[in-house]
């Protein structure tokens, strides 16, 4: 099984497998019931309050490439001082962030948040969802955003995330570690109407809905009774 459409093409050019050998089964990411249990707003918080939220989350690894966000926020924020950024996650990446955060003076428009159990309490304060990743399936955090009705802009990497923006017409796609072109989405996402942001959240949180743990069951049942 695949998580993702592109995968499944690419596997198919491969040869590897036959075709009749190979199904989209999207992950179960989403369980409707925890989330309505999950959204409380955090009432101490680190940052401040007045300051609109731009989020990523994800393990501070190579992957993630969180530096290049930072670079590119950086940018964002000498001409946008309203918004500040906020990373959940871990991982071997975070000595160094936080240096680079300090050596950049940016410790009062960028925290890092470490693991957090409950992303939906960040998620429900937050405005725009943003995925820097080098490469990623569908991911996790990426559907998580969509469904808390966040605005979702990512790099446009392998194997998942345009597939999930259906190529940019339910959020806004980015060149990978290309500079500007982050901070020029984020730009671009401000001049971008009140009715159309609405739009393309519910077009995208319509879309998250193929991941809930529930459809997942009823596909793979599906494939098992198809196979018997």
């Amino acid at each position: 099984t695949c998580p993702s459409l592109e995968l499944l093409n690419k596997i198919e050019k491969s040869n590897i497998f036959n075709k009749n050998q190979l199904y989209f089964l999207p992950d179960a990411i989403i369980q409707i019931d925890e989330i309505k249990n999950k959204k409380n707003l955090i009432n101490n918080r680190e940052f401040d309050k007045s300051k609109k939220i731009v989020l990523a989350a994800g393990r501070l690894t190579k992957q993630k490439n969180f530096k290049y966000l930072i670079e590119e926020f950086e940018i964002f924020s000498k001409s946008q001082k309203d918004y500040i950024l906020v990373i959940l996650g871990d991982g071997e990446e975070k000595n160094y962030l936080k240096k680079y955060i300090s050596s950049r003076k940016l410790n009062d428009k960028i925290y890092l948040m470490g693991r957090i159990e409950n992303v939906y309490q960040y998620m429900r304060m937050s405005e725009v969802f943003v995925l820097s990743s080098l490469w990623e399936e569908v991911g996790f955090v990426i559907v998580e955003a969509a469904i808390s009705n966040l605005f979702v802009i990512s790099s446009n990497c392998p194997n998942g995330p345009s597939e999930f923006l259906d190529n940019g017409n339910h959020g806004i796609l980015f060149e990978k570690n290309k500079k500007n072109k982050l901070s020029e989405s984020l730009e671009a996402y401000l001049k971008l109407n009140k009715e159309k942001i609405l739009n393309m959240r519910v077009k995208l949180k319509k879309e998250s809905m193929k991941y809930t743990i529930f459809r997942h069951y009823l596909i793979f049942k599906n494939l098992l009774i198809n196979e018997n």
